[in-house]
């Protein structure tokens, strides 16, 4: 008893400091789940001499589900943005992680439901695709994507496409705009 009431004034005899601690969060007005047909999108191997200018190589689809959505915002729209690292060639956006060991190279990410050209409007990083009008609970959906290889379209001879493994990682987020 005698020791514990002598660290008590020890306590008060010391000067007082004092830390502040910062919280923040980010309340979000609805959620949803997000599912993909495939873990890993495999675009096989392609040789360099297919790699020609404006082409699209190897694209295969696959599946991203929207399920189970709750809560919304009067005010916001629903959307999935989709994000990655990736490089900008003729004017397209191709997704391309930096451990990919290939240059001049990246993926070309399509939302269609039938096989793209390399015409098509890529998907660019950054970009939002709607799921339902501001303050409306989206309802359940597939949204179909293909993704293929390319090198772009001049930049095909200008930089030409170098051997190596292409690995490109794409985020599917829900937010709220």
């Amino acid at each position: 008893m005698l020791l514990t009431i002598w660290a008590l004034s020890a306590l008060i005899g010391a000067p007082a400091q004092a830390v502040t601690l910062n919280f923040s969060a980010i309340l979000n007005p609805g959620t949803c789940t997000f599912s993909l047909d495939k873990s890993t999108l495999a675009l096989d191997s392609v040789h360099l001499s297919q790699l020609t200018p404006s082409t699209l190589q190897v694209a295969q689809p696959f599946t991203l589900a929207v399920q189970d959505c709750s809560g919304t915002d009067a005010s916001l729209a629903p959307v999935v943005n989709v994000s990655g690292d990736g490089i900008a060639r003729d004017s397209k956006w191709l997704f391309r992680s930096s451990d990919s060991t290939t240059s001049g190279v990246g993926v070309m990410l399509v939302k269609t439901d039938v096989p793209p050209s390399y015409g098509s409007t890529e998907v660019k990083n950054g970009d939002n695709i709607p799921l339902a009008a501001a303050g409306v609970i989206p309802p359940d959906q597939n949204i179909r994507f293909y993704a293929g290889v390319t090198c772009g379209s001049l930049a095909c001879t200008s930089e030409p496409a170098t051997p190596g493994n292409l690995t490109a990682r794409i985020l599917f987020n829900l937010a709220y705009r």
